[in-house]
């Protein structure tokens, strides 16, 4: 699967000495005529819905397998299967290629929790299941939290102290949980040269010690972390271990990263 993630023409009437509803006669010479090939353009466009509609009624409705798909473990650092993840991961939108999507009937206006190629999908059929319906699964093939769905889908009024307020909260557990991270998992809880503030390799050492743990990546904290260095793993030199990812390690981690507030703690 390949993936990734007009102008209106106006005529010039300024010049036309006849009065308003006289039909005009045009001539070879006449510049101010009507442009033919425009006005085909637009009479061909709309002359036979039913052929339009008979051709996107002839195409494959979208469904989630047609965009389901697989990470080439052969390309990943470490191979070893993602803890929590259920189903296979789906692409969005943003990924597909126009031609890909092209081969593919989707109404138009659809609902989104109707279009698997949605942003919106998971969440709003997660709305749709309901707390008591069956799970929902992210495009990365986590469970979602019904709850914190909600929550987030639900109107707000504009607040700026309290959304200012929680944003420094959120930063000051990230850099507390980045600190905790990085003692517990490097030798002298120094990270590698160059790469201070580095998000990737905070994500990448969450993805390390979810694997050892059998834990969901987006539950890894500095708790989680100081459970692994307390079971005895053997903490890692930063400049050995820590090496640029790959383009296949950067599409399974932005996937990762995507929406993972939304996910449900196992």
């Amino acid at each position: 699967m390949r993936t990734r993630k007009g102008t209106e023409t106006q005529e010039d009437n300024a010049a036309s000495p006849e009065p308003r509803g006289h039909k005009r006669h045009s001539s070879k010479t006449d510049a101010s005529a009507p442009e033919p090939k425009a006005k085909q353009a637009k009479k061909t466009k709309t002359a036979n819905p039913e052929t339009s509609k008979a051709s996107d009624d002839s195409k494959p409705h979208l469904k989630l397998s047609d965009i389901e798909f697989e990470f080439d473990r052969s390309q990943l650092r470490d191979p070893r299967a993602t803890p929590g993840r259920v189903t296979k991961p789906h692409y969005h939108r943003m990924d597909l290629s126009e031609e890909f999507i092209s081969d593919f009937y989707i109404p138009k206006n659809a609902k989104p929790e109707n279009n698997p190629a949605s942003l919106d999908y998971d969440m709003h059929k997660c709305l749709k299941n309901g707390p008591d319906g069956p799970p929902t699964y992210d495009h990365a093939g986590f469970q979602l939290d019904f709850k914190k769905v909600q929550d987030t889908m639900k109107p707000r009024a504009y607040n700026k102290k309290a959304m200012v307020n929680g944003m420094e909260r959120r930063l000051e557990k990230a850099a507390k949980d980045e600190k905790e991270l990085y003692e517990a998992f490097f030798v002298d809880g120094k990270g590698p040269d160059g790469c201070d503030g580095d998000l990737q390799v905070k994500d990448y050492i969450k993805d390390h010690i979810s694997k050892d743990l059998g834990v969901p990546w987006h539950q890894i904290d500095g708790k989680q972390a100081r459970k692994w260095e307390q079971q005895g793993f053997e903490k890692v030199k930063a400049d050995e271990w820590w090496r640029e990812p790959n383009e296949e390690e950067k599409k399974r981690m932005l996937h990762m990263t995507r929406g993972s507030v939304f996910r449900k703690f196992l």
